[in-house]
């Protein structure tokens, strides 16, 4: 496998849906292409074992696939690796790839980009017709902008990739799908989106000083609703050193980043920002009862009182991390509200963690939702692909390949017991994958609502939203319906 890195300068970018940076200097040339095509046979029939389903088999004679991989700033997002490093997750990716390239008679060759160069490296091949790339990873709301300009293929007419296999996340996918077209996809196969999950992460030496109740058996019960946890977050906030000041000293119920997390306590109460009817197409029929009762709940609960948030702590704390993420290291808040990713930064502290779903309105929810963040590392096939058939049964396998391997390491050692410590939490871990889904809305930023949503939420502003919402819903209605129309415009 060969693997090349380019670092691209720092760009200053603001890279929101439909709108891309200039054009990056960087020349990529493509190696010349195989034209033979190879005979694909189905699988030799025998009983697979409990974990295993056969795919079609291929011999794709030394074929070098080519793959644009981004590298996050936040997230974990390799694809690949020259060699052994040592590292599980490192060494789990590359064994994948090595089984993929043995059992399909092929070599990857990885290029390396930075996040906010991607996005210019895919405008300017493609534009220019150019066979550079069969596959890239990018972030999804990127990636969908590059879908508009007509720069990436639906891979919903690629017969090789099968989206009900369970090494795909279907709910995932089915979130951000228009009509019957899907640009942007994931699965086992990269970690970078299982990084984007919401999550509730609780101190468990707070809770047990405090004698609340056990998160997990809250989960096992269906018990986990909106109201236990700010029940608990109310219970766990206190003056500590009693001057009758909310500073860094204290302690508080909850701590998080008011950028992207608050949506998700409405998407965990399993409501969402628009709609979809039987076609599969987005409509704005204004904001439901329900996900208005959601709202002011969440806006008077979690977010109207200061004295909760780990944020509004006057003071500072040594180190480099942000505020929301130091409070809970350094053992003053009971729950963080961030993404998996971020457990990262929690190797060292000096309690144990524990990991739950994002919370249900109530206890007549059927399910859990895990909201995705719109910048998670997303799977996309470019226009100029010559053989999308090939490239879909090199994704189905590598995704195959993963779920006992790379997802299992990540699982298991690399989020699991390396930073969680209890067995409890991977059954979460698998309960917060499985349930992942995005908020369409605030993906394609229509209206501008999503983030208007989040802005009156942070401020705990309670009985604006039916005025706000009524206020942007003509600009969401054309925002879709110009969505819409330029895909119509670039031929699918």
């Amino acid at each position: 496998m060969n693997i090349r890195k380019t670092t691209a300068a720092a760009l200053a970018l603001t890279l929101l849906m439909g709108t891309f940076a200039a054009c990056g200097d960087s020349e990529v040339n493509a190696p010349e292409e195989t034209t033979e095509s190879p005979s694909v046979t189905p699988a030799v029939e025998e009983e697979p074992a409990e974990t295993e389903i056969p795919l079609p088999e291929a011999d794709y004679n030394g074929y070098e696939v080519r793959v644009l991989n981004n590298i996050s700033n936040f997230a974990y997002t390799n694809i690949g690796e020259e060699g052994l490093t040592g590292e599980a997750l490192d060494d789990a990716i590359f064994n994948r790839n090595k089984t993929v390239e043995d059992e399909l008679n092929i070599t990857f060759n990885i290029e390396k980009r930075e996040y906010y160069d991607t996005n210019a490296t895919i405008q300017k091949v493609v534009s220019a017709g150019e066979d550079t790339y069969d596959f890239y990873t990018c972030d999804l709301n990127i990636l969908l902008g590059h879908a508009m300009s007509g720069y990436d293929l639906n891979v919903l007419t690629v017969d090789s990739l099968d989206f009900d296999k369970p090494w795909w996340n279907k709910q995932a996918i089915d979130s951000v799908s228009i009509g019957d077209a899907v640009y942007g996809f994931f699965g086992d196969l990269h970690t970078g989106y299982f990084e984007s999950h919401n999550t509730i992460v609780f101190n468990k030496d707070i809770l047990t000083d405090l004698n609340l109740e056990d998160p997990y058996e809250l989960v096992h019960n269906d018990e986990w609703t909106l109201d236990k946890m700010i029940g608990m977050m109310d219970a766990a906030k206190m003056d500590k050193d009693g001057d009758g000041k909310w500073t860094v000293e204290d302690q508080y119920g909850f701590s998080m980043y008011e950028g992207n997390w608050s949506l998700a306590f409405i998407t965990g109460a399993d409501e969402y920002i628009v709609q979809k009817d039987e076609n599969n197409l987005p409509v704005w029929n204004g904001l439901s009862d329900r996900f208005i009762s959601v709202y002011e709940r969440v806006a008077t609960g979690v977010f109207g009182n200061n004295t909760n948030n780990a944020l509004k702590a006057q003071g500072t704390l040594p180190g480099e991390l942000e505020l929301y993420r130091l409070m809970f290291i350094y053992n003053r808040v009971l729950f963080l509200v961030t993404q998996l990713g971020v457990l990262k930064n929690m190797r060292d502290v000096e309690f144990e963690l524990g990991v739950v779903p994002s919370p249900k309105f109530d206890d007549l929810q059927k399910n859990y939702v895990s909201l995705i963040f719109q910048g998670a590392n997303a799977v996309g096939i470019p226009m100029t692909n010559p053989d999308a058939e090939r490239t879909g049964l090199v994704l189905e396998y590598m995704a195959a390949r993963s779920t006992d391997t790379v997802r299992d390491v990540y699982m298991n050692q690399t989020l699991d017991f390396k930073y969680i410590q209890d067995e409890e939490s991977q059954e979460m871990l698998d309960i917060i994958l499985s349930t992942g889904t995005f908020d369409i809305a605030s993906v394609y930023n229509w209206g501008s609502f999503a983030g208007q949503v989040m802005t009156v939420l942070n401020a705990g502003r309670s009985d604006t939203i039916a005025s706000i919402a009524a206020k942007f819903g003509k600009k969401i209605t054309a925002d879709m319906e110009k969505t819409l129309e330029t895909f119509a415009e670039v031929g699918r």
